[in-house]
Parts: C-alpha cells; sequence; structure tokens
C-alpha cells in the first residue's frame, strides 16, 4: 500500500518554489531597515552611529548577509518558472510578455506611484515634526524624470529632487527601491530569448562565465556601466534556473546533487561576515550566494518531503504585497518610533528599534493586505499582480 504521506517529485517541487516566496521576503526587509550602516537622519541630526562591535555584526549579519541570499533565489526559481514546461518559440514569447506585463509591470508602476505620492504627502507641514525637509526638496518635471523616477532614480535625477544628498546612488533604483528586482526581472523577461538561445547552443558555458566574471569583477572593469554588470551578473541566477528548465529536469534533483555543498554554509557565511567592506569580500560574496542558494533548496525540499514543514498558501499569496508595499512604511518607521516615544540612543535602544522596525513594518503590510483581500479582492489582486 502506498504511504499516504508520499510526495512525488512534481509536487516537491512546486512545494519547495511556493514555500520560499514569505520567508525569503521577509528575509529581505531588514536590509531596508539597517540601523548600523545608515542609523536615524532626524532633523540633520544621526543618530544610531558609532556603535560597538557586537552591535555592527549582528546588523550586518541579518540586514546585510541573510538578506543577500534571497534575491539570486528568486531569480533561479523566476528563470526555471518562465521556460517551465514548454517549448520556447515566438508564440509563448508573447504570451509571456503578455502575462508579465500584468504579474510584473502593473503592479510595478502602482507600487512606485504610490511610493511617489507619500513622499511628496510627507512634504505637508503636518509632517514637519518628524520630516522637517520640505524646504530642500525641488520638484522637477520631465518624461525623462518621470521615467527615472519609475525605473532609474538617483534621488537627483527623478521628479524630486534632495540637493542635499549628496553623491548620487551608484546603482539607481526605481523610487520604491525594493522593487529593483521586479525591474530587473522583466529586463530579465524581455531578454529570455537571448537566454534561451545561449543555453541552447553553449550549453550554458558562455553565461556562466560571464555571469561569475562580471559578478565578482564588473565592478572593476565597467566602472561607467555599473548596472550593466549588476544585471548581467544576475542574468546568471536567472539562466541558472531556466538552464533546467530548458533542458526537461527537475530543479529540485538537479539541485540536491550539489547537497553537499550545504557543509560549506558556516565556514563561508563566518568569513563573509568578517570581510564585508573589504577588498577580499568579492571573492567570498559570490561562492557564499551559490552555495546558500543550493543549500536553501535542498534542506527546504527534504523538509517538505519528509513533512517537516509545509506550506501557508494565505502567506505565499500576501508575499509580493508585502515585497511591495513595506518601502512604504520601513524607512521611516524608525524615525517616527524614535520621535514619538521619546528614545535615547543608546546600543540597547537601537537593538530593540533595529527589531521592531521590521516586525511592526510586516505586521502593518499583512494587516493591510488581508482586509483589501477580504474587501476589495479586485484591488488586492491588481497590487499583488494577480497572486
Amino acid at each position: 500500500m502506498q504511504n499516504s504521506n508520499y510526495m512525488t517529485k512534481e509536487s516537491v517541487l512546486s512545494n519547495t518554489i511556493k514555500w520560499f516566496r514569505f520567508p525569503m521576503t521577509l528575509a529581505i526587509i531588514p536590509a531596508h531597515a539597517n540601523l548600523v550602516r545608515y542609523g536615524l537622519l532626524i532633523h540633520g541630526e544621526q543618530y544610531g552611529m558609532n556603535y560597538p562591535d557586537w552591535y555592527f555584526y549582528m546588523g550586518v549579519f541579518l540586514s546585510e548577509i541573510m538578506g543577500s541570499i534571497s534575491v539570486p533565489l528568486f531569480f533561479v526559481i523566476s528563470g526555471y518558472l518562465f521556460f517551465y514546461k514548454s517549448d520556447f518559440d515566438g508564440q509563448v514569447y508573447k504570451r509571456k510578455l503578455k502575462s508579465r506585463f500584468k504579474s510584473l509591470m502593473v503592479p510595478y508602476l502602482l507600487w512606485n506611484l504610490i511610493i511617489l505620492l507619500a513622499m511628496g504627502a510627507k512634504l505637508l507641514p503636518i509632517f514637519s515634526f518628524v520630516f522637517n525637509n520640505s524646504g530642500n526638496v525641488e520638484f522637477h518635471f520631465s518624461l525623462a524624470r518621470l521615467f527615472n523616477t519609475f525605473f532609474y532614480y538617483d534621488g537627483t535625477n527623478g521628479l524630486l529632487v534632495y540637493p542635499d544628498l549628496g553623491i548620487p546612488r551608484e546603482t539607481p533604483i526605481p523610487i520604491n527601491g525594493p522593487l529593483w528586482y521586479v525591474r530587473d526581472l522583466m529586463v530579465m523577461v524581455l531578454l529570455s530569448p537571448v537566454v534561451y538561445w545561449i543555453i541552447k547552443y553553449t550549453k550554458f558555458w558562455l553565461m556562466i562565465t560571464i555571469g561569475i566574471v562580471l559578478y565578482i569583477f564588473g565592478r572593476d572593469f565597467l566602472p561607467n556601466f555599473k548596472y550593466v554588470s549588476l544585471i548581467l551578473g544576475y542574468m546568471f541566477f536567472f539562466s541558472w534556473g531556466a538552464y533546467y528548465s530548458i533542458n526537461k529536469q527537475d530543479l529540485v534533483t538537479q539541485i540536491r546533487k550539489f547537497k553537499y555543498v550545504t557543509l560549506l554554509i558556516i565556514p563561508l557565511t563566518i568569513i563573509n561576515l568578517f570581510t564585508i567592506g573589504t577588498e577580499y569580500n568579492k571573492y567570498i560574496f559570490f561562492p557564499f550566494v551559490l552555495a546558500s542558494t543550493i543549500s536553501l533548496i535542498v534542506i527546504v525540499s527534504y523538509l517538505i518531503e519528509k513533512d517537516k514543514i509545509h506550506v501557508n498558501s494565505a502567506l505565499a499569496n500576501s508575499a509580493f504585497f508585502l515585497y511591495a508595499m513595506h518601502a512604504l512604511i520601513i524607512v521611516d518607521m524608525g524615525k517616527v518610533l524614535f520621535v514619538g516615544l521619546h528614545l535615547t540612543d543608546t546600543p540597547i535602544v537601537m537593538t530593540i528599534l533595529y527589531f521592531a522596525i521590521p516586525i511592526l513594518t510586516i505586521s502593518i503590510c499583512l494587516i493591510t493586505y488581508f482586509i483589501l483581500k477580504k474587501y476589495a479582492p479586485k484591488l488586492c489582486s491588481l497590487l499583488s499582480g494577480g497572486r
């Protein structure tokens, strides 16, 4: 008699992919409340800086190291799903473009518009007790600036200009910063015929070479094209997932062949942590990301297969909404709490704040999502890309 808990390869695969949505989104959020790196800038005064080493390494580990795993993993999964169970041709490409327009472009534009309106609202006098910067912001309109605001914003080239920002961002992002991943994923989708051709006719070796070289060394020999080197680096991960689909291979089964890579995670994490900010980190970061991606797929798929963990469909479906909305709250949550609760600038207080900011942000986003899902399901679906 067949075991009732038996799971087919396909069910292990689908549940593994679905399980990742929510936890990996959670892992990204502390990266956008990185008090260790940026502190809190309130009325021109910086709080939460120059603290002990333990505070620094705690923040680097949670915000930078743990947060760096999610996006490459999402690109691998996205590449796999894009070519999943289809023989790629012109008709399939058109159908995929139409589908991704609804699931990616529409919510992308809406959430960037929401952030733009929210940033404008913060300039109102009623919010000056926290955001006393209305005199430092200029508004300039042009079609080029409108495009930059939604796709390539560095703080100086968009509709809203901050003269006191200093040096523009090295790698421009949309005004809803975390959505750079969605923007770059849309670029991958547009370039998918190129990805397909390279994988089909070079057996992935060319993409491996390009990806590794650009991911590690791109900023050195392409100093004026840092966005190009970045997106080509992430194209490696997209192509990695695509390779298995194009060759009709099961993602989980193939990744499990490298299961012993999991033994490298702890030493790579430690080396990565203590080389952050040094010239040597670029040599350890890429192996760390590769090993982390493999290890997560191996471990999670085994736990799902053994019925140790389960997919929460409601939370999995909320992941895109949470990812898109959290930037609306998290950037200023710390300022509101610090000023509103009259907190003091000490390591213990800042540590509590470090954990409180993402927890409150996640809670507000999820409450908003489930309220919209119940009372305005069409709007919720639109903002979630139909998820």
